[in-house]
């Protein structure tokens, strides 16, 4: 099997503004469209264009969910799998990758306005003698990415069993926390924002430990089931309920190499959830009305200690802020992902009157879609939903 060069989950919305000369796939042009009539159709027509654009630039698949109040969209383009043409359509489910952190942030924050956990608290409190140079990190600092904690996926052992093309190996997630264990602490906790994956890991097993259930049970009991996401779950092996897209990573030969069985465990309470554009959508439209997380813990959910360099997204606990000049129509809140095979992102406007959801089935080395025709055409497609 081809070697396998996978790339980083991206730090920040510059995802959308990189290019690079590389090579995109083809796929054909099928189209399934669904819509509110109360929505606007200029706005409907032109998601639909930019999507068709999408998939003339290279990109498989693309599914596009908006919700603005009690009107809804959603459109999918391309194929879900290529191998045998399958039309992608709306209830496709994908792996949402870092979206997961939403989730888990989510579920945290519930345990601590349920006094059984608080922000305080460290890591070895609850998870004692794991992380010995990082046992004074708290909750908040695994929540922000502030821990100082070395992110697991940066040990090249991580991908090893999957460049040998065995894609069902299965890692605990006290064996990724014991690769970063291996590593030093990069800074004090607190001192600085660091994109480590293991904060996530972390924060999945303490609330194992705390409500004595599988992450993926305590997310279905919390979040998917009261929401009503019936196509979410947080996946933990390399099986996937259909329908599901295929995703493909570009770069590794002549043909885009379908990556879409690699284990779930190697990204547990980090990136494993999957769900379809709609689910993503309707997730942080919760969350930002306050069903899903307290009213009054959002302010702090939503503010960011210390801003970015970039200065186009701070980083809150679990989700992404956007700058308030990055979207030409406001701020917005929300999380983007790459994983292997999948480049995605789920926001909502800060007022809540929108939300949307733009998902990818493939990813090129660098973390974007492909080639600058397909990362122009992801990247107008993302404003599009947010601002049309």
């Amino acid at each position: 099997m081809t070697s396998l060069r996978f790339a980083r989950i991206p730090r920040s919305f510059l995802l959308l503004l990189s290019a690079s000369s590389l090579w995109a796939c083809g796929g054909e042009d099928r189209a399934q469209t669904s819509s509110d009539d109360t929505l606007d159709a200029q706005a409907v027509a032109h998601l639909e264009a930019l999507a068709d654009q999408a998939i003339a630039a290279g990109i498989p698949g693309v599914s596009v969910a908006v919700v603005s109040g009690d009107q809804t969209v959603t459109i999918a383009r391309g194929v879900a799998d290529r191998a045998t043409n399958e039309p992608l359509s709306p209830d496709h489910r994908f792996r949402v990758t870092s979206m997961a952190k939403s989730v888990v942030a989510s579920v945290v924050l519930q345990l601590v306005q349920e006094g059984r956990l608080a922000l305080t608290d460290t890591v070895e409190d609850w998870l004692p003698g794991m992380l010995p140079e990082n046992a004074d990190a708290r909750i908040e600092d695994l929540l922000r990415l502030q821990s100082g904690i070395f992110s697991f996926d940066e040990d090249e052992r991580l991908m090893a069993p999957y460049y040998a093309g065995n894609f069902d190996y299965t890692w605990t997630p006290e064996r990724l926390v014991a690769l970063a264990a291996e590593h030093p602490a990069l800074f004090p906790p607190g001192e600085r924002f660091y994109y480590s994956n293991t904060n996530y890991v972390l924060l999945g097993l303490i609330v194992q430990k705390i409500t004595g259930d599988s992450l993926a049970d305590v997310v279905r009991q919390r979040i998917t089931e009261p929401l009503g996401m019936s196509s979410s779950t947080m996946a933990t092996n390399s099986e996937l309920e259909t329908p599901y897209a295929h995703g493909y990573m570009l770069g590794l030969g002549d043909e885009p190499l379908d990556v879409t069985r690699i284990s779930a465990s190697s990204v547990f309470g980090n990136g494993n959830l999957v769900a379809t554009a709609l689910d993503a959508a309707r997730f942080y439209g919760a969350l930002v009305h306050g069903e899903i997380v307290s009213p009054g813990q959002l302010p702090a959910m939503f503010s960011s200690v210390r801003p970015r360099p970039s200065g186009l997204a701070n980083y809150g606990m679990g989700v992404w802020l956007s700058a308030n000049d990055f979207y030409p129509c406001g701020e917005f809140i929300g999380h983007d992902g790459a994983g292997p095979g999948y480049l995605v992102t789920g926001q909502t406007s800060r007022d809540g009157a929108r939300q949307f959801a733009v998902l990818t089935n493939v990813l090129a080395p660098g973390d974007v879609a492909g080639d600058e025709r397909a990362q122009q055409a992801y990247k107008d497609l993302v404003f599009a939903a947010a601002c049309d």
